[in-house]
């Protein structure tokens, strides 16, 4: 595989690797890895989220924006208080 670069980019992306000491390919590398772990944990999230709006839709359990305020004041008290309890 291989990816082209316009020259201005490639001059950017050597002048990073000279003062990283490090290799244009191995910067273009971990490029794409952060990317690639980016990128799924946002897909990650809009699947969880579409999970949890189905949920709701078929169950009608939540908590209230108060509930959840209230719990995350105590939190600085205590850490380990409980969450909320999801109601109808």
């Amino acid at each position: 595989m291989s990816v082209k670069l316009d020259l201005s980019d490639r001059e950017r992306l050597a002048s990073l690797a000279a003062t990283r000491n490090r290799t244009s390919h191995f910067l273009m590398k971990q490029a794409v890895q952060d990317f690639l772990a980016r990128e799924e944990a946002r897909q990650a999230f809009i699947a969880d989220a579409k999970a949890s709006w189905e949920h709701y839709t078929q169950t009608g359990l939540h908590v209230t924006l108060g509930e959840l305020r209230q719990w995350s004041d105590t939190l600085t008290a205590n850490p380990d208080a409980p969450m909320p309890v999801c109601h109808n």
